[in-house]
């Protein structure tokens, strides 16, 4: 029998009065998280998008954050870390979906939107046909192919997280520590080997054979934001439109936002775009999302 996640979310609302409602909720939008973060970081976004009288879902992914398995997190556990049956396509395929669907049966009368941040964005896309949204928008989103990272030092340290410590630290410890090298909060090491395997490919995760994800791009539908940090070494644009030239029948605006130290705006990287610091990026994100009427299928 198939083994049942429960995941953990919240839900940020506009502030109520005595005639609101979730009926009256004309917009709801959920946040797809990225690796090794949890629902913390996207917190004060979701409070900005819900100033503007949108209900957002913030939650965390299966083996992070909250969302941790019955029994890992109990006092002297070590949380999912540990746990090898846990894939990012578990992520990508059942999670993102599953909190599409918690978003529209909340809210059935309003537009749905999705924000997807990095891996929140190719399941995003992945599970467009199936669980579709009026509009999306990448946020630091790329294919993890490590050839093309955009320094070679970062290259080389990325190679060596993958092929290296993964492989000897799911050994020797039965996890892989990633939050010592700088690279997020804990995830399951089932997570961390697909993943390994999927930045040796050609062509990322469009080359495993175990699923179909070039159809399931080909098969996404609608309005699609992808939003490019020019100081990300690892979501440069060449990285990111191997996911958004798979996505042939969408309406793909790209940007490309300026960034890092010596520019105007200051860094902001792959994390950056949440945090409060870089709130003026904000507004053209609603901006464009307002201006979506559906999906245009």
């Amino acid at each position: 029998m198939p083994r049942c996640f429960r995941l953990a979310g919240q839900w940020v609302l506009p502030l109520a009065d005595d005639h609101t409602s979730d009926a009256h909720v004309s917009t709801a939008v959920v946040l797809h998280p990225a690796t090794g973060v949890d629902l913390n970081l996207y917190r004060k976004f979701a409070a900005y998008l819900a100033e503007q009288g949108w209900a957002v879902l913030v939650y965390d992914l299966r083996g992070t954050g909250a969302s941790i398995s019955e029994g890992a997190g109990e006092k002297g556990a070590t949380g999912d870390r540990g746990n090898r049956s846990i894939r990012m396509s578990d992520w990508i395929l059942k999670d993102v979906p599953a909190a599409t669907a918690a978003l529209k049966a909340r809210f059935p009368h309003a537009r749905h939107f999705a924000i997807g941040h990095s891996v929140g964005a190719h399941g995003m896309i992945a599970t467009q046909a199936q669980e579709p949204v009026d509009a999306m928008v990448m946020v630091a989103s790329h294919a993890g192919i490590t050839r093309l990272i955009s320094t070679a030092a970062e290259r080389a340290k990325i190679w060596a997280v993958f092929n290296v410590v993964t492989p000897l630290a799911s050994r020797l410890l039965g996890y892989v520590p990633i939050e010592a090298l700088g690279m997020g909060k804990p995830v399951p090491v089932g997570v961390m080997t697909q993943w390994a395997g999927w930045t040796r490919q050609r062509g990322y995760f469009f080359d495993d054979p175990e699923f179909d994800l070039a159809d399931r791009y080909a098969a996404a539908t609608g309005p699609l934001l992808s939003l490019v940090f020019t100081d990300d070494l690892w979501a440069n644009r060449r990285a990111v439109d191997v996911l958004t030239d798979r996505a042939v029948r969408c309406d793909v605006v790209k940007r490309d936002i300026e960034a890092g130290r010596g520019t105007k705006r200051g860094p902001v990287g792959h994390m950056g775009f949440y945090r409060s610091k870089n709130r003026a990026l904000w507004p053209e994100v609603v901006s464009w999302l307002d201006a979506c009427q559906g999906r245009g299928a």
